[in-house]
């Protein structure tokens, strides 16, 4: 799409056209300080799943990168909180942000959608204590009863005989190859944790290695607290325990990919595999630093691929429209930018957002509930390669505005407005279109034509199934760029 192409309210949407001690700077020891007041995302909808910080970037997509549909529209995302009137949207999956002792409450909004998406970043601070302090209780409890265990409650001093045994066995057997235990060995080395400070705001993440000499991958709505501005300080964590401060080689708050130079070399780089021949039911791995855990890892599947997950900035607008692939690997606030890979380790998805249980309150959220999203890798790589080079971003553009479909027995996305000269104009798309089908993958919403556009690359050539007059045509269309 081109400049101007914004939709006139929040009811549209474009479619995309080193050393053991911490380093100095202000970084407290612990990232998660005193739980602030600040509200979470609201009900029902999709938080970030990077708790800590509120996703950065403008309120509104980039110029020219959607099409627009013509409600606050809900995310396209069968399958989320279920019953009549629930509502399915995405929080950022790295709310864990945390001010620094002393400091004000982190503003709670990262990545949430808008008129009830939630915000990257608000529930993630009181959850992230709450569950701080019920491990630790459970923790002291636990070695009170065994302290009392052990030295017995009375003065009772009667002993019994234990019948000799045979020789013990302490050796743990070898990893298999291809077991979850050997692909997280040779992972855990290339996932960071990541804290950044923004003024007096502070929030944490995760991220991958891309390179030995410290370039990494992550979201965007990790290194930026609040409007978009990126961090003033940022502090990576290793895997072996040592810090290093990193400085934004490049940000896309459209697609939430960062990238950051870290001041440290002879790291591991990940091996970075492909999302293009993904299958539902294959098995994933989750790794990051949920709720400030750092090398935490979380086994599950890929429950669907290319569901469309919109997540929204500090001021509720719509900020991000993923072609996500959804897995009910554990992902919490604070794995934002961690990975998502496969058997053999490689990456596949870059972990983002996670769904919140309809109704809940910011004090009621408890984290992960079996829906998680990842930006795929394939996508993901295509920004982060533009950006650690200095390069200008630049998503696929169809040239339209669109709706969700006035016919409810005709799914889709309806056009409502054509860019002259655009990607559709050219190939002869009309306004009044319902947009049925990209390629051979179905759509049913405006999110999913916005999610569909975004997976591909400028100058792409896509076949665009619509009905038009109660006919149904097709139409060979080169994507523009924006």
């Amino acid at each position: 799409m081109t400049n101007g192409e914004h939709p006139g309210n929040d009811d549209w949407r474009q479619v995309p056209g080193a050393p053991n001690q911490p380093p100095t700077g202000g970084f407290p020891a612990n990232p998660y300080g005193p739980p602030s007041n600040a509200s979470g995302p609201p009900s029902g909808q999709f938080a970030a799943a990077n708790p800590n910080p509120p996703q950065p970037g403008a309120g509104t997509p980039s110029h020219g990168q959607h099409a627009t549909p013509e409600q606050p529209s809900t995310p396209y995302y069968t399958g989320a909180p279920s019953g009549p009137g629930s509502t399915g949207q995405f929080a950022a999956a790295g709310y864990g942000t945390q001010p620094f002792p002393g400091g004000d409450p982190v503003n709670p909004a990262v990545q949430p959608p808008a008129p009830q998406q939630p915000k990257k970043g608000g529930a993630g601070k009181k959850f992230i204590v709450g569950a701080a302090a019920v491990a630790l209780l459970a923790g002291g409890a636990g070695g009170a009863i065994g302290a009392s265990l052990a030295n017995g409650s009375d003065n009772d001093s009667s002993t019994s005989n234990v019948a000799a045994s045979g020789p013990t066995d302490t050796a743990q057997p070898p990893a298999a190859p291809g077991s979850v235990q050997s692909t997280s060995a040779a992972v855990l080395p290339s996932v960071v944790s990541i804290t950044v400070e923004v003024g007096n705001q502070v929030g944490s993440g995760s991220g991958v290695i891309l390179s030995d000499d410290g370039v990494i991958l992550t979201n965007n709505h990790v290194i930026s607290a609040g409007g978009g501005k990126p961090a003033d300080k940022i502090l990576v964590s290793f895997n072996d325990g040592t810090r290093a401060m990193a400085k934004v080689l490049g940000t896309d708050p459209t697609s939430d990919i960062a990238v950051i130079q870290a001041d440290k070399t002879g790291l591991k780089p990940i091996t970075v595999g492909s999302s293009a021949n993904l299958s539902v039911g294959q098995e994933v791995i989750a790794v990051g630093s949920p709720l400030g855990l750092e090398g935490t890892v979380t086994t599950g599947i890929i429950s669907s691929l290319n569901r469309p997950v919109s997540t929204t900035g500090a001021d509720g607008s719509v900020e991000s429209v993923m072609d996500a692939i959804q897995t009910d690997a554990a992902i919490n606030p604070g794995n934002s930018g961690g990975a998502l890979v496969n058997g053999n380790g490689a990456l596949i998805g870059i972990n983002s957002a996670i769904a919140t249980v309809n109704g809940a309150s910011e004090q009621q959220q408890s984290g992960s509930i079996g829906l998680g999203f990842a930006i795929p890798v394939d996508q993901a790589m295509r920004i982060a390669n533009t950006l650690r080079t200095g390069g200008k971003v630049q998503q696929a553009s169809l040239g339209v505005n669109v709706r969700p479909s006035s016919d409810v027995t005709q799914p889709g996305a309806q056009v409502v407005n054509v860019v002259s000269g655009g990607a559709a104009d050219q190939a002869g798309i009309p306004k009044g279109a319902v947009i049925t089908q990209v390629d051979d993958r179905k759509i049913a919403s405006s999110d999913a034509l916005v999610a569909a556009i975004r997976s591909y690359a400028p100058g792409d050539t896509v076949k665009i199934t619509y009905v038009i007059d109660g006919q149904t045509k097709t139409a060979d269309v080169k994507l523009g760029a924006s």
